[in-house]
């Protein structure tokens, strides 16, 4: 029965999560639910005729299911909202409150977006429940928000247009993509027109932030405009050279037993410099994204890691910028990134 029970909640998780919305066919349920758990039951009045058994029953199941759903929102927040749907006042009769740590502790829960918690909000503010409807206001995750398009359920776009990339991108970038050691190979082979130098990710399954990687190569100004406390230790400990143009020319050079794949890593970007350095397109792609709202929303107000570079640490030094950008202006870049005139 457990086992039943628990994979019900892990499915109605993994649908919350794909529909991003909690009401729809289940807001009736849900509010009866909610409701149970910001108002405890009245207490029965005292009558001159001896209420029936069934009364009682009926009064107690709900004070029992209303100490297990308090139990899973103080231990398991993000599994609230998916328990009180599946398990209804009845079952939680069965159910003892060391079982709830020792069933629940495997769930995943769910994660939802700013605006579908938005709206969830809004409508717990409508309910009007009493003071302890806040602590439904804190089922969405408060840490770093995912995307599915870090796995490999998801829609991948390889071949951009170049012609078209010089309106989303700005000049230093769309030059760095044009100078890097992977565009060169492509020009070698006579890929001119379109480029594999940029590259996006979008969930399959929802309205997460998708993902934009840029091969840029290895442009010193870039980099120290993004990174700058990064730039000074590569190339202060790690000897990286400030011309990206005379690592372009040891590609040759480099035999192919030789290439080493490890790479640095440099996070924090810059915000400041973002809409310089990438362009005011990305920029506000960028500031859509559930990432940097949720960086805004924690006083990261100066860094953010919605950019972050990987950098080869032999030469060529190839690097590829990684942007998390909101959906739906990420939507509007891909149809014209990828749609080409023939």
């Amino acid at each position: 029965m457990r086992t039943k029970t628990l994979q019900s909640i892990q499915d109605m998780v993994e649908q919350l999560n794909r529909r991003q919305s909690m009401l729809g066919d289940y807001e009736s349920t849900l509010e009866e639910r909610l409701a149970l758990v910001c108002n405890p039951p009245k207490r029965l009045q005292r009558m001159k005729i001896p209420r029936r058994k069934s009364e009682y029953s009926s009064h107690d199941r709900l004070k029992r299911a209303r100490k297990i759903y308090l139990e899973v929102l103080e231990n398991f927040p993000l599994i609230f909202v998916p328990f009180i749907l599946v398990v209804p006042p009845n079952a939680c009769r069965t159910w003892k409150a060391s079982e709830v740590q020792r069933h629940l502790k495997d769930c995943e829960g769910i994660h939802l977006s700013y605006e579908t918690r938005a709206n969830f909000d809004g409508y717990c503010r409508t309910l009007r429940f009493g003071l302890e409807s806040a602590l439904t206001l804190n089922l969405v995750s408060c840490s770093r928000p995912t995307t599915i398009t870090e796995a490999d359920d998801a829609w991948a776009y390889n071949a951009a247009d170049m012609d078209t990339a010089v309106k989303f991108f700005s000049e230093a970038i769309y030059k760095a993509i044009e100078s890097s050691p992977k565009r060169l190979r492509e020009k070698e082979n006579q890929f001119v027109k379109s480029t594999q130098c940029i590259q996006m990710r979008f969930p399959r399954h929802n309205q997460q932030d998708a993902i934009v990687r840029l091969d840029v190569g290895f442009d010193s100004e870039v980099v120290k405009a993004l990174f700058p406390t990064a730039w000074e230790r590569l190339s202060s400990v790690h000897g990286f050279r400030s011309s990206s143009q005379s690592t372009n020319r040891n590609i040759e050079q480099l035999e192919p037993h030789l290439y080493d794949n490890a790479c640095f890593t440099l996070q924090g970007a810059t915000v400041s410099e973002i809409p310089t350095v990438l362009g005011p397109h990305v920029y506000r792609a960028i500031k859509e994204s559930q990432l940097r709202q949720w960086e805004t929303d924690n006083f990261l107000l100066k860094t953010t890691d919605c950019v972050s570079l990987d950098i080869s640490r032999r030469q060529p030094y190839e690097g590829t910028l990684c942007l998390r950008v909101g959906f739906s202006l990420g939507v509007f870049m891909a149809t014209q990134l990828y749609s080409f005139d023939r």
